[in-house]
């Protein structure tokens, strides 16, 4: 057995090791919504993903109060959940301030 031979047996033996340690970290993601919005949690993702990128294209997002900086989501929010291509998506109002707290933790 060659020197070449033993770090191939050695790179299997790590990659193996590697593989096992990514299936450990394999989480089920839980979400803040309640059962019935699960069907449709990829629109509200969606949404979401619209909200951060609207406020990271909003130079003067920072100088907004906290409470006109939920009101500019909530206000996003409902424009969106009014569109045709959202009409399936229905929330409650406890359900919008969990987005709106949602969307202000991740920035």
């Amino acid at each position: 057995m060659g020197l070449s031979d033993r770090f191939k047996d050695e790179k299997k033996k790590s990659s193996a090791k590697k593989s096992d340690k990514k299936a450990e970290k394999v989480v089920e993601k839980k979400s803040a919504y309640p059962s019935h919005v699960q069907a449709d949690l990829e629109m509200l993702e969606d949404i979401e993903c619209m909200v951060l990128n609207k406020i990271a294209y909003t130079p003067v997002w920072f100088e907004f109060t906290e409470t006109e900086q939920k009101k500019l989501i909530r206000d996003y929010l409902n424009a969106r959940l009014a569109l045709p291509e959202n009409a399936a998506l229905i929330l409650t109002e406890a359900e919008k301030d969990i987005f709106v707290t949602r969307i202000l933790a991740s920035i």
